[in-house]
């Protein structure tokens, strides 16, 4: 391990190292591990101070900081861009100097490519689709006058019918004409109207023979009071034992104009003198 240098040792006089007087003679050091011994400088120690040094000496010294740095003493505006410079740089960004420029050269404009945009999605619907809303077919009260059957080549006048006492319908007094009941619509009517008639009469053919023989699309017109006409469309056509009537499908509320034809069927009775069945054409409003 190296070892600590010697001390100076003082001078005869006391007064200075080596024996040598202040200002003047020589001074000697022994350098670490220098097996050469002592060196000695040579002229006065220590030097003689200048005006210049002293200016120096007496100077302000530089301030440092807590951390043992010095202050930099630049302008703020200085420090201030020479950071933005550095950051700037560390971000890839470059520095942009505005200033005087030739005026053939060539300006250049960087546009930033348009962002991926996901693509635009139809809009929801905010509310429940509204299922619109069936115009129902239907004409003003007004009485029939006639009725016309053309796949039957029938036409026929109309007349009113009531009830009898024992709460049966009223039927037509011969062949002709047809009967309208006449607590049921009116042809054209929202609900079903009731037209009646015989299948034959004392041995001729009623007003509605052959009824039973219409099919679904055939047409049936009614003249009424008012001067208009009803056009029907045949939608079925139905037969009933008398005792199995179907009352409610005949003369139950529709939510529709609808016209039911009814006549006589099925095997005639000689002892009482009618039919057995009833025949019922089924129809609704279409003009």
């Amino acid at each position: 391990m190296p070892q600590r240098p010697p001390a100076a040792r003082p001078g005869p006089h006391g007064t200075g190292a080596g024996g040598a007087a202040p200002g003047t003679g020589t001074f000697a050091i022994r350098l670490r591990d220098d097996p050469d011994g002592d060196v000695r400088i040579v002229g006065a120690y220590p030097p003689p101070l200048v005006p210049a040094d002293v200016a120096a000496l007496l100077a302000r010294p530089p301030r440092v900081t807590r951390y043992g740095r010095h202050r930099d003493r630049r302008p703020r505006a200085a420090r201030a861009w020479a950071a933005t410079s550095v950051v700037l740089a560390a971000t890839g960004a470059g520095l942009l100097v505005l200033g005087p420029s030739p005026a053939d050269a060539p300006v250049h404009r960087v546009v930033a490519a348009p962002a991926e945009l996901p693509p635009e999605q139809p809009a929801r619907a905010t509310a429940a689709a509204v299922a619109p809303v069936a115009v129902v077919r239907q004409l003003p009260a007004s009485p029939p006058t006639a009725v016309r059957i053309p796949a039957l080549g029938v036409t026929s006048d109309v007349m009113e019918l009531g009830l009898r006492r024992d709460g049966s319908m009223e039927v037509p007094p011969g062949a002709y004409p047809v009967g309208w009941y006449d607590r049921s619509p009116t042809p054209g009517q929202l609900g079903p109207a009731v037209l009646a008639a015989h299948v034959d009469w004392a041995g001729e053919p009623g007003a509605f023979a052959g009824l039973d023989e219409l099919l679904p699309g055939d047409t049936v017109e009614v003249d009424r009071a008012d001067g208009s006409t009803a056009v029907f469309v045949v939608d079925r056509v139905e037969e009933h034992a008398k005792e199995a009537f179907p009352g409610d499908a005949v003369y139950g509320d529709l939510d529709h104009a609808g016209l039911r034809l009814i006549t006589c069927g099925g095997a005639f009775d000689e002892d009482t003198g009618d039919y057995a069945d009833n025949v019922v054409v089924f129809a609704h409003l279409t003009g």
